[in-house]
Parts: C-alpha cells; structure tokens; sequence
C-alpha cells in the first residue's frame, strides 16, 4: 500500500513539474512589479512601508511582505493559465493561510477577488490596483454581498521608494 501511494505520490510530483515548466517567464513577469519598498498612503491614516521580498519558486512566485518593520504575511501567486489569472493564498506569521482568492491582471489594472463567511452568507472582497507605471499604484478595497453591488471601504496610493 505504501509503495503505490509514493508512486502516486511521485507521479503528482511529476505532473505539478511538469505545469511549473508550461508557463513561460512572462505569465510571472507582471508580479515582479511588487518586488522592493513601497509607501502606501490612505486618507487620514499615517502612512505605511511595505517591503516585499519575493521569489520564483518552480510553478509559485511568492512576495515576503513585511509592514512598517514587522512581519506582514507570505503571498502565494500560482498561474492558472497564461492570460493572467492566478490563484492566491496569504499565509500569515502565526502560519494561518486564508483563501483562495483569485487575481485577475489586465494589463495595467489587476483585481483580486475572495470571499469569507459572516453571520452564516457569503461575503466578497474586492481589492484593485491600478499601475500608472512600475513604481505609482492607486488602489481601491470594496465589499459587496452579492458581486454586484461594492462598497469602496478604502483607497489610496502605493508609491515604490526603493527596490
């Protein structure tokens, strides 16, 4: 019984190889964006510094965020195809990962989408980032009880001051 679980074992390695070798550098190339310090600014809030460190890991690209000088979370981006959507899953320091959200980049504009439970129904989240260039982001968060009708909770802007 062992034996044939680690040859499925070993065959389900082999095919998540195989994926991470089917999407060429490109479908990656956009989340680099992310990669250095950023100042992020929303009204009548101080500001915050984001540090992310990230990494391509085979078929995961992953961002290291860290927030004004402690440890934010690990974002996990995986490729479902290559017109830009990815899957995505934070796991924050105490190792709880939430998702899956999705992620849906089109050209300068990108949208993450997820979900949660409250009071027993669905809720959806919605975060936008709009790049006017690789180092200026507006962003705008909304929530919305049936993906239809959003509520902006906040916006504001992201400006990279280092890489």
């Amino acid at each position: 019984m062992r034996l044939a679980c680690a040859a499925a074992c070993l065959a389900l390695v082999g095919t998540v190889h195989a994926i991470a070798q089917s999407f060429p550098d490109s479908v990656y190339t956009p989340l680099w964006k992310y990669n250095g310090t950023w100042r992020a600014s929303v009204s009548g809030r101080s500001p915050d510094t984001l540090i992310n460190h990230c990494a391509r890991t085979g078929l995961f690209f992953v961002c290291e965020q860290n927030v004004n000088g402690q440890p934010g979370a690990l974002l996990v981006f995986v490729p479902v195809d290559a017109e830009g959507h990815y899957r995505t899953n934070p796991v924050q320091k105490d190792g709880h990962a939430y998702g899956p959200g999705e992620l849906e980049i089109k050209g300068n504009h990108w949208t993450y989408l997820g979900q949660d439970e409250e009071d027993g129904k669905t809720v959806w989240y919605r975060t936008t980032n709009d790049f006017s260039n690789d180092s200026h982001i507006h962003f705008e968060q909304a929530r919305s009880a049936d993906k239809v009708n959003w509520q902006v909770q906040r916006s504001g802007d992201e400006v990279r001051v280092g890489k």
